[in-house]
């Protein structure tokens, strides 16, 4: 291994003046190596990094099988968190039903879910209709600065 060691950059030192478009060429097929090599680990992990969202059609499975006074499910979103998810369950439960038994079906369900070992956190929330206008809106236009 000395050897290799002492002989390239002898062999560097007596080639460079004829062939000095040498060192130009290995470093551009190192750089073609390296971003070859890497790439197909960026594509692997990008989706994970940007933030994919998982397909909702398991869960909701799961969510209506969970307890018979759930009605309907509203939505679920999914969100990765490196290689786990986030995940977001909106569900409707009865109107009449007593705020302690809603609590305990949302939480029963919350604890069901983050045992699944490809989710992190689960998030539920319990609502009597599911006909009403999104929680939060976006603000669309920002206040006008000029005088």
């Amino acid at each position: 291994m000395q050897f290799i060691k002492c002989l390239f950059p002898r062999i560097d030192a007596c080639t460079a003046k004829f062939y000095w478009w040498i060192d130009p060429v290995g470093a551009i097929i190192l750089a073609v190596y390296t971003i070859a090599n890497w790439s197909g680990t960026v594509l692997e992990n990008a989706v994970s990094l940007v933030g994919q969202s998982a397909p909702p059609e398991v869960l909701q499975k799961l969510v209506l099988r969970h307890h018979p006074q759930i009605k309907r499910v509203d939505t679920v979103r999914t969100y990765t968190f490196g290689v786990l998810y986030f995940l977001k369950v909106d569900i409707e439960l009865p109107e009449d039903l007593p705020l302690k038994e809603a609590h305990a079906i949302g939480e029963s369900l919350q604890i069901k879910i983050e045992e699944l070992e490809e989710v992190e956190r689960a998030f539920v929330h319990l609502d009597f209709e599911c006909d009403h206008k999104p929680e939060h809106s976006v603000l669309t236009r920002l206040p006008n600065t000029q005088p």
